[in-house]
């Protein structure tokens, strides 16, 4: 059994209208999802393998935040694939993961998070039955598989979708 856990960035700044949208970092509200996640993912005793981050600032500093709290959370490897990868390109990353990871992290963006999602769940990207993938947002998915070229529409179960809801907004 293989697992995949997708984290979509933190809410990055956008009062920093001279910064590429690569390089936008995260805001006061993204620093407070992160912490909210750290919490609910302590109890949640997180295995995890390897994980790929998109090369995107607010990426990178969402998963350096819960990094520092985990010790066992794996270093990143950047890929600049994701950074605009669409559920497609996402499936073809995990087919290219070693059949020795048994679970591995994408930290990325919308709409290609929820595209996978939503094709690994429901065999189709289209229509979306995710509402929303939010910033800060955690899902945990299991496929029976033991080859990573055997992920596809439909072959995953839901395990956890965990949802920042309206921390930072107060």
């Amino acid at each position: 059994m293989k697992h995949i856990y997708l984290l979509r960035h933190a809410k990055s700044e956008w009062d920093e209208p001279y910064l590429s949208d690569e390089k936008r970092g995260l805001s006061e509200r993204g620093r407070k999802q992160v912490k909210a996640l750290r919490s609910y993912l302590l109890d949640y005793q997180l295995d995890i393998d390897a994980a790929f981050v998109s090369p995107a600032t607010r990426a990178e500093k969402t998963y350096a935040s819960l990094r520092k709290e985990f010790l066992r959370l794996p270093r990143p490897e950047s890929n600049g694939s994701i950074y605009e990868a669409g559920g497609e390109d996402l499936l073809f990353l995990c087919h290219g993961i070693p059949n020795n990871i048994h679970s591995a992290m994408i930290v990325g963006h919308n709409p290609g998070l929820e595209e996978f999602a939503n094709g690994l769940l429901f065999g189709n990207t289209e229509p979306s039955r995710i509402q929303k993938f939010p910033t800060a947002g955690f899902m945990g998915l299991t496929f029976a598989g033991e080859n990573w070229k055997e992920l596809a529409w439909g072959t995953a179960r839901l395990k956890v979708f965990w949802i920042p809801g309206k921390i930072g907004k107060e």
